[in-house]
Order: structure tokens, then sequence, then C-alpha cells
């Protein structure tokens, strides 16, 4: 299988080699089961030297992506068979590997993971962990208009909810949903979000923490998460369909 490796330029050196190939696995130039070339020839190809393509290689190997078999090369694996979430977020770091179908399996997994935080929140929340949230909440109501400041919001408030749970394994999700609402932010952090509505949501799922009822901020979490994948999903179908992302489109996500 010959496929092009565009060399890299001297700064990006591990980093930059680990994502070149990350991405040529993702979006299947070389996809399960075959091989990739040898050090010598990645490195000639991406114009780096060896040590930066065995160290991009451990990357690769520590995210599943690959299987190092000694005395024979290193081999691609199934993406499905990684249990590395960061090849979530990775997943979405270019324009070729992000899909509408993506995004809907993206979603459907943070809604049931986001469900059991808020409920944990609920029960577990300190006195100083609500305040830090109405802090939050008087900031989205004095500067929530402006897009990025929402996301903004959106990110904090996002990472105080896992904090709340008092469960670290529920906190790493949660700081992994904070680098996708990082991701997606233009798709629903734009122009056409409907502040007073997000404002009313917030301050809904705010009142049921500090009352400690799950039932209610579980409710109120599910017209929050049922109005916001709706309008991604809407977005991302609409630039598929316009071939700005997915396999046929061009250049990096920003």
């Amino acid at each position: 299988m010959t496929v092009e490796i565009e060399p890299l330029a001297t700064a990006r050196r591990v980093d930059g080699v680990a994502e070149r190939l990350r991405l040529l696995i993702l979006t299947g130039a070389y996809p399960p089961g075959s091989r990739l070339p040898n050090e010598r020839e990645l490195a000639d190809a991406l114009g780096v030297n060896r040590g930066s393509v065995r160290e991009a290689l451990k990357r690769l190997e520590f995210l599943e992506l690959i299987e190092v078999r000694h005395g024979q090369g290193s081999f691609v694996r199934e993406v499905s068979a990684s249990s590395a979430l960061q090849l979530v977020e990775a997943l979405l770091r270019d324009r070729r590997t992000i899909t509408a179908d993506l995004l809907r399996q993206i979603l459907e997994f943070r809604r049931h993971i986001t469900i059991h935080v808020v409920e944990l929140a609920a029960c577990n929340r300190t006195p100083e962990l609500l305040e830090r949230a109405r802090v939050v909440l008087n900031r989205e109501l004095e500067g929530g208009r402006d897009p990025q400041q929402a996301l903004r919001l959106d990110v904090e408030m996002n990472a105080l909810l896992g904090e709340a749970t008092g469960n670290l394994m529920y906190q790493f999700l949660s700081n992994l949903f904070t680098k996708l609402i990082q991701r997606l932010g233009p798709l629903y952090y734009n122009e056409r979000r409907d502040h007073e509505r997000s404002l009313q949501t917030h301050s809904a799922l705010l009142a049921a923490l500090e009352a400690g009822d799950p039932v209610e901020a579980r409710r109120i979490l599910e017209i929050m998460l049922t109005y916001s994948e709706k309008v991604i999903l809407a977005e991302a179908e609409q630039l598929e369909a316009e071939g700005l992302i997915g396999p046929g489109a061009r250049g990096e996500a920003s």
C-alpha cells in the first residue's frame, strides 16, 4: 500500500508525527490490519528523525491504535477495539473525521453519562460548589449573550457538575465532555443561540441542585440536552451535505 505522507515542519516533531499518523489511521488511509511503514521510511517521509517517529509510535500504541510486533513492524488495529477515551476528542480534531453520525453517537453517550452526573451532583453538592455555580449563572445573566462568553460559562458549569458528584470517574468523563463542548462550540454557541431560553433552563437546573432534587435536576437536564442535540445535529447535517465535514472535506477543523 502506498500512502502519500507530507513532510512536517521541524518544530512539530513528535506531536506532529503522532497527529499525522493518527489522522491517517482514523480516516482509513491505513485500514485495520495494514502495516505502517518502518521508522526509517516514516522519518524520511515526514522530514524528522527516527527518534521522533519512535516516540510517536509509542503514543499510538498507548491509544491502542496500533500493535507493535517485534521483528515484524507496527500494525493498525480496529479503532473500535481501543479503550482510550482520548480518541473521542481526536476524532473531532479534523473535518475529515467528523460526521453527523459520529456526533449523534457522541451526544447519545454524553446524554447517558451527564444524566447520572447531574443526579449525583444534586445529591452530593456542597454549599461552596453551589455558591460557585451561582457566580457562573450571574455572569451568564450579565454577559451570556455573547457566544464565546456563553461557551466559556457552559464549560465552567460542566466542570462544576463533575466536581459536585464527588466521584473521580465522573469527573474524568465530565472533563472529556468539557473538551467536546469546546470542539462543538461553533455548532451551538453562535448568534442564533436562544440566550433567554438557556438562562431560564440554567436557572431551573441550579434551583434543583440547591433543593437537592435529583429527579427535577434530571428533568431539566433532559430538556436542555434535547434542545442542544437537535440544534447541533441539524448544523452538522447541513455542513456534511455541503461537504464541509466528513471524509470528503479538506483541511483541519478549527
